[in-house]
């Protein structure tokens, strides 16, 4: 665990530190970069799921993306708003452990990071989870499997929307969590860049019921897979006869 976040580390939220953690001398975890390949990358769609190759390898790439996002984002955005402090997570700045069923287990920081720069966008905090990781990722397995982005951004957005959420029912200070709202609502950057993970979520009509329901823009693919049901903030799930599995597989 990086010792500077050990107040962060509480409680529930115990589980997660041993996601990070600092690199030492000969480090031998790899590059997070090397996931870009799409050969590498493929060896580790196949330890995850040892059918990929007669399977829509895209749809496997969907899945395991939420693995990375799943572990990445709590530790990384609970830092941010709890700590206040900024972590160097550029993917060439990056390394990763998998485990033996190829998901990560450690992700591998070169520095314990510093504290948020001074700034009146609300968006500002955030540019080295969303500009530096989550874009450079994203861009870098779209590019390698050809999974589109729009999906990869939804998926990214399900797990930043779920831990907002995760700290506002702990009871924690509306202070500590409110900001971090500005990830998924805030249109443009400072320098009037669209947000990608702006509007992630929608208002849609449930066949099925009759509700509204809130659910992700862009579904994450995983219905072409062999008996995966849907996701519980589908947008499939406004079809008639859909159903879901309960979040946050």
């Amino acid at each position: 665990m990086i010792a500077s976040l050990a107040p962060l580390f509480q409680g529930a939220f115990a589980s997660y530190a041993p996601l990070l953690r600092l690199a030492a001398t000969g480090e031998a975890a790899r590059p997070l970069a090397d996931l870009f390949e799409a050969e590498t990358l493929r060896r580790q769609l196949h330890r995850f799921r040892p059918d990929l190759a007669a399977e829509d390898e895209r749809a496997v790439l969907s899945i395991w993306s939420k693995y990375y996002f799943l572990y990445l984002v709590p530790p990384v955005l609970g830092a941010n708003l709890i700590l206040q402090r900024s972590l160097p997570i550029h993917p060439r700045a990056m390394r990763i452990e998998l485990n033996q069923d190829g998901v990560p287990a450690c992700f591998v920081l070169e520095s314990e990071g510093a504290g948020l720069p001074a700034s009146d966008h609300p968006l500002t905090r955030f540019e080295p989870l969303i500009r530096d990781n989550l874009a450079t990722v994203i861009t870098g397995w779209q590019q390698a499997l050809g999974l589109s982005s729009r999906v990869l951004w939804s998926n990214a957005s399900r797990y930043i929307r779920w831990f907002l959420g995760e700290l506002e029912s702990a009871g924690l200070p509306a202070m500590m969590w409110e900001p971090g709202k500005a990830i998924l609502d805030q249109e443009t950057f400072a320098d009037g860049s669209s947000n990608p993970l702006a509007g992630a979520y929608r208002k849609r009509f449930n066949q099925n019921n009759g509700d509204m329901i809130e659910v992700r823009r862009t579904c994450c693919i995983r219905f072409r897979l062999p008996d995966m049901p849907l996701c519980e903030d589908c947008p499939r799930l406004c079809k008639k006869g859909q159903s879901a599995v309960s979040f946050p597989s």
